[in-house]
């Protein structure tokens, strides 16, 4: 009898997942509604995590942008210098 109660096994935890909804373009038309309400002064200001959502997505969006045209003007003086070395390989 000892040993029945040794090998028992326990009963598996239940799994509880509620999915929820999302909907990009909802979320994004909201967002855009505040970013306007807040242009023409109609939202509330006094709401910090608006004002700091929009300055980190601005921040973060001039970051990206600033990156990538260094990375192409630095691309671009690297292909004008290969091109150079051939050109000048060919006429001497």
């Amino acid at each position: 009898m000892g040993m029945i109660g040794f090998f028992k096994i326990p009963k598996p935890r239940q799994f509880n997942y509620k999915p929820v909804f999302y909907d990009a373009d909802k979320e994004e038309l909201k967002e855009r509604e505040q970013v306007i309400k807040q242009e023409l002064g109609l939202a509330d200001e006094n709401d910090p995590r608006v004002s700091i959502r929009n300055r980190i997505r601005r921040e973060y969006s001039r970051k990206r942008n600033v990156g990538t045209s260094r990375k192409s003007s630095l691309r671009l003086i690297i292909i004008i210098m290969i091109l150079m070395g051939i050109a000048y390989y060919i006429l001497h």
